[in-house]
């Protein structure tokens, strides 16, 4: 008796498994229509809209989210760790071999590239930023950059503090709310966008000295 329970159980775990894999899978097949709409018609995304990019009906998509909000919050997180992580983390990688003044100018232009060519994605995921009760998605996001860059900045820092960190969260801070305001309203050139917000950043970071014309960051001096 005991060898056939024990079966029965592993054919029932088993089945268990595989359409815990199954729904996960449609799950994902659903959330990718969705960023497929978003990209195609823009952020004011709706039901309609995902079940025409995936070819079902709505009730197929009700069997695996309780409703419209937890399908818009798996989306919002997947848009952050699919897209927008991704892409900062390779901004980050290809900065940290530039000098002083370029890390800032490579952290900044590839932030504000980042958000320009997925602006759509971009402004659903503030739509929607709190919904489906997993938090603020855009302070975690922000959060893990300003981490990123205040390691980026503490390496090359003879004498690491805490400041580092402040500065970070103020960069991120900073080139975010600059970023939000230019895509609702962009009278300047990316180009300008991105020489104004570097050279606020250095001449917040570095010191004002007439003697040395290329000074490094006064909170990041480099080891020696």
């Amino acid at each position: 008796m005991k060898d056939g329970s024990v079966k029965g159980d592993g054919k029932k775990d088993g089945r268990t498994e595989r359409w815990r894999a199954h729904r996960a899978e449609r799950r994902r097949e659903f959330v990718d229509a969705a960023i497929e709409a978003i990209r195609r018609d823009g952020p004011r995304l709706g039901l309609d809209d995902v079940c025409r990019v995936a070819g079902v009906s709505k009730p197929v998509v009700y069997r695996h989210f309780k409703d419209k909000d937890d399908l818009f919050a798996a989306v919002v997180q997947q848009i952050a760790t699919d897209v927008f992580l991704p892409r900062m983390a390779a901004e980050l990688m290809a900065a940290s071999a530039a000098d002083d003044r370029g890390v800032l100018g490579s952290i900044i232009r590839g932030y504000i590239a980042t958000v320009r060519e997925e602006r759509d994605l971009y402004r659903f995921v503030f739509s929607h930023n709190e919904i489906g009760g997993d938090g603020d998605v855009v302070s975690s996001v922000e959060s893990t950059i300003a981490e990123g860059v205040t390691e980026l900045l503490r390496v090359r820092a003879a004498e690491p503090s805490d400041d580092l960190e402040y500065a970070a969260f103020a960069l991120v801070g900073m080139v975010q709310l600059a970023t939000h305001r230019w895509l609702e309203r962009p009278t300047i050139s990316e180009e300008r966008l991105v020489e104004m917000l570097t050279g606020l950043a250095w001449d917040g970071l570095a010191p004002r000295a007439a003697a040395t014309p290329e000074p490094q960051l006064s909170c990041v001096k480099r080891k020696t």
